[in-house]
């Protein structure tokens, strides 16, 4: 994000972000346990420029984080024998035991990236 950008009008120091940058600052936000206009106000950009990319970007990436599990989990029967369950940013995935991992692993991936459609 301190890469030279274009200038608007007679405001010098702003900068346009590439989507890149963007998702990057997003990111760094989602991290942060700061809220967007504290984050904004200490990198000397506005509020409304965090906003407007969460909008257009369809809001925080989602950051995937491995957790404990206790093995073997204690779950009801019907579904421990038979399914593995991911919950990541209010998205619970129910996958069978049996699937491949690096299809799994492409799910998980297609989730995080916020990936649309089928």
């Amino acid at each position: 994000m301190e890469r030279r950008g274009r200038t608007a009008g007679k405001r010098r120091g702003w900068q346009q972000w590439t989507e890149d940058e963007a998702r990057s600052a997003l990111a760094e936000l989602a991290r942060s346990a700061e809220s967007a206009a504290t984050f904004a106000r200490s990198r000397g950009f506005s509020t409304q420029r965090v906003h407007y990319w969460k909008k257009r970007l369809g809001g925080s990436p989602a950051v995937p984080a491995f957790v404990p599990v206790r093995w073997p989990v204690e779950a009801p029967r019907s579904v421990a024998a038979h399914s593995i369950e991911i919950i990541s940013g209010g998205i619970t995935l129910r996958v069978r035991e049996d699937l491949d991992v690096e299809h799994v692993a492409r799910i998980v991936a297609a989730l995080a990236s916020g990936a649309r459609g089928c």
